[in-house]
């Protein structure tokens, strides 16, 4: 054959095939799907979105959205209220929750939050198993944990220096009370800031002491009241009677935001403050250098504060698959990174941690290479103080813990019978029968 025509043929032949592909109704191997088609989600928070913590989380929400195109999450917000949280559930109106530790033991309880221990059993171990607890109910994973915060002993390297001091000789409460002598006769600031106030931070303040000498609150059960014995007693009295003379003049009567003050200024030398006591030195000019000493040093139990991700129990199996694959998103070790990219501060133009991310594997990231000092507050989330073991413990302590520990500071009540007075009327409460879903439990 003439090559001028296999030649022709061959582009014939090139042609036909082509046009053949052509007619046929391929589809991409991974076709974007259509807006309509995504499964939505509606993503609740405790912070305003137009807030710093709100743009914080929205930008890790936008990044999860520009990931993949399955899904499409829309973040709300709602405030850190019992009653409206339940009332969004009744409405149906959001998919994932942001809830604090003792709504989730409430709402699971009431059968209102989603069962995940099946769709995270191997997720378990990326957490501290006391704190995984916290949003375990009956037997069930209602909670998983997402970011919070633990108390740490903050102070000031300028005034221990000057004082003498070295901060690693603080490995006890006797090395703290030390410390604080020290301080005290070097220079012209106080030891150490307390709270005695009628306040919420007087309870986890104080708890830190008595889970620290060995007591608790209630029972394992939750049903009895706990703390009337000498390791309480003891407790109270080491933060009354040897701290508190230690403390500024006014503490019986004061709170954390009057204690962050005087740390700030430079009155006390010590103070049991969360990770926003760092950034709050940087936010005011970084007047002197703050160091962190875990509580686990010095034999106290933190107090933790975390914030746990749930789903109402009424949501969709096709929601609830969406649900998880953004709750994996939210724990993975890049997205934990991304919470310490903090919030923005216009005041400031600079950005500033509000929260820590919870994972107990992060110590090795290079955001906590950079600012080493957080570290010890994810290392306080292994044996924490937990300021309310049991959702009925918040009347009890809003009711009677915390005004009875004012008086006890305040030097109007005997610490014997601020503790019998508890282990009455804990008792009492918790024994109280109350509904659950419209039934007597």
């Amino acid at each position: 054959m003439d090559p001028k025509w296999s030649r022709l043929m061959c582009i014939s032949l090139i042609f036909l095939f082509c046009t053949a592909l052509a007619g046929c109704d391929l589809q991409p191997a991974h076709q974007p799907v259509p807006d309509h088609a995504r499964e939505k989600l509606t993503f609740c928070i405790t912070w305003k979105i137009y807030s710093g913590r709100g743009e914080a989380i929205q930008k890790i929400v936008d990044a999860y959205n520009a990931s993949q195109s399955n899904n499409e999450v829309r973040l709300v917000d709602e405030e850190e209220d019992l009653p409206a949280v339940e009332s969004m559930m009744k409405q149906s109106s959001v998919d994932v929750y942001v809830l604090p530790y003792r709504f989730v033991q409430y709402l699971g309880d009431e059968g209102q939050l989603t069962d995940l221990t099946n769709d995270f059993a191997r997720q378990k171990d990326y957490f501290y198993p006391n704190l995984w607890r916290l949003g375990v109910v009956n037997q069930g994973t209602y909670g998983i944990p997402w970011l919070g915060h633990s108390i740490c002993l903050l102070y000031n390297k300028e005034l221990l220096d000057e004082a003498a001091v070295n901060p690693r000789s603080i490995t006890s409460l006797s090395g703290l009370v030390s410390a604080c002598e020290k301080v005290e006769a070097s220079t012209d600031a106080g030891g150490i800031g307390l709270v005695g106030a009628n306040h919420n931070d007087v309870s986890w303040m104080v708890n830190q002491f008595v889970y620290g000498f060995g007591s608790r609150l209630v029972d394992p059960s939750g049903k009895k009241v706990m703390i009337n014995n000498d390791q309480a007693r003891s407790a109270i009295d080491f933060y009354k009677n040897v701290l508190g003379p230690h403390a500024q003049k006014t503490w019986m009567n004061d709170s954390g935001v009057e204690v962050m003050d005087y740390f700030r200024k430079g009155q006390v030398a010590f103070e049991f403050q969360g990770p926003w006591g760092i950034t709050d030195i940087w936010k005011n000019g970084n007047p002197f250098k703050v160091g962190v000493i875990s509580l686990n040093n010095i034999g106290l139990k933190s107090e933790v504060g975390p914030m746990m991700l749930a789903l109402p129990a009424d949501i969709s199996p096709e929601k609830k698959a969406a649900a998880i694959d953004f709750i994996e998103y939210l724990i993975s070790k890049p997205t934990q990174e991304m919470i310490m990219d903090g919030e923005y501060s216009p005041e400031h133009d600079a950005y500033y941690p509000f929260r820590i991310p919870v994972r107990c594997d992060l110590a090795d990231t290079l955001v906590y290479k950079e600012h080493p000092e957080f570290i010890p507050f994810i290392e306080g989330l292994e044996n924490p103080s937990i300021d309310v073991p049991v959702p009925r413990w918040q009347k009890i302590k809003d009711d009677f813990y915390a005004p009875g520990l004012h008086e006890v500071m305040a030097g109007h009540l005997r610490i014997e019978a601020f503790l019998q007075d508890i282990e009455i009327e804990g008792n009492r409460e918790l024994a109280e029968p109350y509904k659950v879903r419209g039934r007597m439990k």
